[in-house]
């Protein structure tokens, strides 16, 4: 499960077609950004993307327990014929909505995408992710990331490191 960007930099407050958020979402940026930093140490996200046991995903014991992840980011032409930009993240599912952790840089954002699971798109559905506003959401991404830490520590032990 991959997610898709114009361009090589995080989206920040708007979708990844550059829609704005309402104006309380937009008040409230700030300080979601600053709870995502501290819940979602980028230590731990590379961790979990370069981990020593060559694993790309696996299934936790969790709310948004189905998980891939992607360690290398890179340039696709889409196949409505645009560039795009397939950064590095972590995918979080419950078969049902599709949430990712998404890491530019030294930098990471939490976006969720509604149109993740359509078959045929068009070039705005490509694009449509969101920032992840509901703290419900952002709970259950809290909990999935904590069981796969445990799981992915694990998996190294066993592989020796």
């Amino acid at each position: 499960m991959n997610i898709y960007y114009r361009e090589e930099r995080l989206c920040g407050g708007l979708s990844g077609n550059g829609g704005k958020q309402n104006w309380l979402d937009r008040l409230l940026e700030r300080p979601r950004q600053a709870r995502t930093r501290e819940a979602f140490p980028l230590d731990d996200i590379n961790r979990v993307l370069h981990n020593h046991h060559n694993s790309f995903g696996c299934s936790v014991k969790a709310p948004m327990g189905n998980i891939m992840w992607r360690s290398e980011a890179l340039h696709y032409t889409l196949p409505c014929d645009v560039e795009a930009y397939i950064p590095r993240h972590i995918s979080f599912t419950d078969g049902q909505r599709d949430f990712y952790l998404v890491v530019i840089g030294d930098a990471c954002e939490l976006r969720v995408w509604p149109d993740s699971r359509l078959w045929e798109r068009q070039e705005a559905h490509w694009f449509s992710h969101q920032p992840v506003t509901d703290y419900r959401d952002f709970k259950a991404l809290k909990v999935a990331f904590d069981a796969l830490l445990v799981h992915v520590r694990k998996e190294d032990r066993l592989a020796g490191h």
